[in-house]
């Protein structure tokens, strides 16, 4: 059987503690498997045998240098690609696949070597194809299966070069039922909404923690737990963390990065989950994880979210708007029972649609039909 290779982006370290949402997705969606994962470092802490990892020298380099190397011409990238590929080009065999998550440049450098060497590739993009550098590698992808996370990414992509990418497929994201799950919940006299996620201005907690005062002025008696960081694992405060910090109402709380099963424990102690992004976010694993705990979800109508919450368990308010979503909160803290059957609709739809198995099912499609 033909070997199967997922390469990491430069910056994504594969651990469940200080990896991203492309490591948890490599992790649970190839679980028990053969695939090998490429990354710029790993630690044990997704249980994988180091003889599935393989470690791209100088790939994490590439990340330290990053936002220089993007802005070179091609004519420089290239080289320095394949010279940062060339260990991984010597593991590959004819007729393996090389499964290449977020990186359309990446894609486009090993397309030129791929048909001559026997190697098939896939894209897999986990956020939006449409960026301004990332267009000049459209004709690279032409032929290239490229995989999106949500309908909405497809039709982005595809509406802004209609007739022009050969294969698109979805494969959507999951959350894990084992470590996700409503057993173990405690009753508070004070209700409390919950936001996971990279303290980041587009993930919009500012505009949570606005609604969060109007709730206070209002007098509705809640409390907030806002649980991240800057970035993944232990990350320094940014400008934007130290105002959220300086200017927070008092019924909301900071309380940092949270992984693992004690990022489960906080969601289980929570009532409500917020997703309350001004951008279009494409598919929030965060998202997921809550409906997976059975949590009724507050979420911007925007990207791929209303996908996520098309089979029910959720209220979809406009982006940046304070004054709907401290509506919607009040509306659902002062009827219980609404609150409640949102919450078995979140669990339903997640179970149905939204776990790993789900996410492995479409990806062995996938696969599938590339092999065959």
């Amino acid at each position: 059987m033909s070997g199967i290779y997922h390469l990491l982006d430069e910056s994504e370290r594969f651990s469940e503690f200080s990896g991203g949402a492309i490591s948890r997705w490599v992790a649970n969606v190839l679980k028990d498997r053969r695939e090998t994962v490429v990354c710029p470092s790993f630690d044990t802490s997704w249980g994988y045998p180091v003889s599935r990892l393989f470690r791209l020298p100088s790939w994490d380099r590439c990340s330290q240098v990053h936002p220089l190397l993007y802005r070179s011409p091609w004519m420089i990238q290239k080289p320095i690609y394949l010279h940062v590929f060339r260990p991984l080009l010597e593991r590959l065999t004819r007729g393996d696949i090389l499964y290449i998550h977020n990186r359309p440049e990446c894609a486009d450098v090993l397309a030129s070597v791929a048909e001559q060497r026997g190697i098939r590739l896939v894209l897999h993009m986990h956020n939006s194809l449409l960026h301004p550098r990332s267009r000049k590698h459209f004709p690279a992808l032409k032929h290239v299966p490229v995989v999106f996370c949500s309908e909405f990414l497809r039709k982005e992509a595809t509406t802004a070069c209609p007739n022009h990418f050969q294969q698109t497929h979805v494969v959507y994201n999951g959350a894990d039922s084992g470590k996700f799950r409503t057993e173990g919940r405690t009753q508070k006299s004070v209700p409390e909404i919950i936001f996971t996620g990279r303290l980041i201005p587009y993930k919009g907690v500012h505009v949570l923690m606005d609604a969060m005062r109007i709730l206070q002025n209002r007098g509705i008696k809640a409390k907030c737990t806002i649980v991240g960081g800057s970035a993944f694992g232990g990350s320094k405060p940014t400008r934007y963390v130290r105002k959220l910090e300086r200017t927070r109402p008092s019924n909301t709380e900071l309380i940092g990065y949270r992984a693992g099963n004690e990022l489960a424990s906080l969601l289980r102690q929570a009532d409500i989950f917020c997703c309350p992004s001004i951008w279009n976010d494409p598919f929030p694993m965060s998202l997921l994880e809550a409906m997976a705990s059975g949590l009724p979800v507050v979420a911007s109508n925007i990207g791929g979210i209303p996908e996520q919450l098309a089979f029910g368990g959720g209220i979809l308010v406009p982006p940046n708007d304070k004054e709907a979503l401290a509506t919607t909160f009040q509306r659902l803290l002062e009827d219980s029972s609404y609150r409640e059957r949102l919450g078995n609709e979140a669990l339903r739809a997640s179970r149905e649609h939204f776990l790993w198995d789900n996410t492995r099912h479409q990806y062995d499609s996938l696969i599938h039909g590339l092999v065959s």
